[in-house]
């Protein structure tokens, strides 16, 4: 059922269990395994670093498949899942319209600001006319994307799926982990299929989104405080990890300590019984972090 996965992260490139060597780490490490593996699609360095992840992770998918290529075809589909959408793209043409004074808005980011941009990216090079979805989720879920690639199989015309989770936050953020996945001869339920994809992640020892480096996870807490907190100007670099949220560092009050409870259950599970803990815990971005890994549900 499960032919062919790749996992990619800002370090690390996995095809099939086996780990590929690189230099360069971030965008940088995409454009050099399009160097060393594709070099043949010109267009890959107009594209946003979420249309060059997802375009990567397929030319190496569709390599290991070594089955013939370029041909129309219209029983594969496209489905991909992600939680930023099309981020980067947005911030890029957001920064080209944000000042009245210099208002130039630029078409060349315009057209990468939506997500299934990397679908179509995929199919058009490829030949596939079969379904190409995007869907946004609220996190990383296999138990909902598993749900939708039974659902894509449920059209008699579809035979395989080029699918997964594509997620970019910028160029040193990102990850991709794609299938290539057979229609089974009689289809499983959802959970069937879930239960093979994480039969997959442990078979390669693949770590799941969910359990983010303590890099990864501090930065997009980060930006998860930011957007709670209504701190517009503010950027995840002008962060300490290490200061303190409280007091002389980040200077938060009273009110901010429910927001960051809010911000701990919505997207990590955490319920405190006691706002007391929030003492403890809220510390530092770090502190906070370390309380997340440990204790999240989800």
């Amino acid at each position: 059922m499960l032919k062919q996965l790749v996992h990619i992260t800002p370090n690390t490139v996995v095809v099939n269990g086996k780990e590929l060597a690189h230099q360069e780490t971030g965008a940088a490490m995409l454009t050099e395994l399009y160097r060393a593996y594709v070099g043949d699609y010109p267009k890959f360095f107009k594209m946003d670093t979420l249309s060059k992840l997802g375009f990567v992770a397929s030319e190496l998918l569709l390599q290991a498949e070594d089955a013939e290529r370029f041909v129309p075809r219209e029983d594969r589909a496209v489905v991909f899942f992600n939680r930023s959408a099309s981020l980067e793209a947005d911030t890029a043409y957001q920064a080209t319209i944000q000042d009245p004074a210099n208002f130039f808005p630029s078409p060349a980011a315009f057209v990468y600001t939506l997500p299934n941009i990397v679908t179509g990216e995929i199919a058009i090079r490829n030949k596939y006319f079969g379904e190409t979805s995007f869907i946004v989720l609220d996190q990383y879920d296999e138990k909902i994307m598993a749900r939708q690639l039974q659902n894509a199989f449920l059209d008699p015309m579809t035979k395989s799926i080029l699918g997964g989770w594509v997620d970019c936050v910028d160029e040193e953020h990102f990850e991709a982990k794609v299938i290539i996945m057979e229609k089974p001869s009689e289809l499983p339920h959802a959970v069937l299929f879930q239960e093979t994809i994480q039969r997959f992640n442990n078979k390669f020892n693949i770590q799941q989104l969910n359990n983010n480096t303590m890099e990864e996870l501090i930065y997009t807490l980060k930006q998860q405080i930011i957007e709670a907190l209504n701190l517009e100007d503010m950027t995840p670099e002008d962060i300490d990890e290490n200061a303190s949220l409280f007091g002389e560092g980040l200077g938060l009050d009273s009110i901010d300590a429910l927001e960051l409870i809010v911000l701990m259950e919505k997207n990590y599970g955490i319920k405190l019984q006691d706002p007391s803990q929030g003492k403890e815990i809220f510390k530092s971005v770090k502190v906070m972090a370390e309380y997340i890994q440990k204790n999240r549900t989800k």
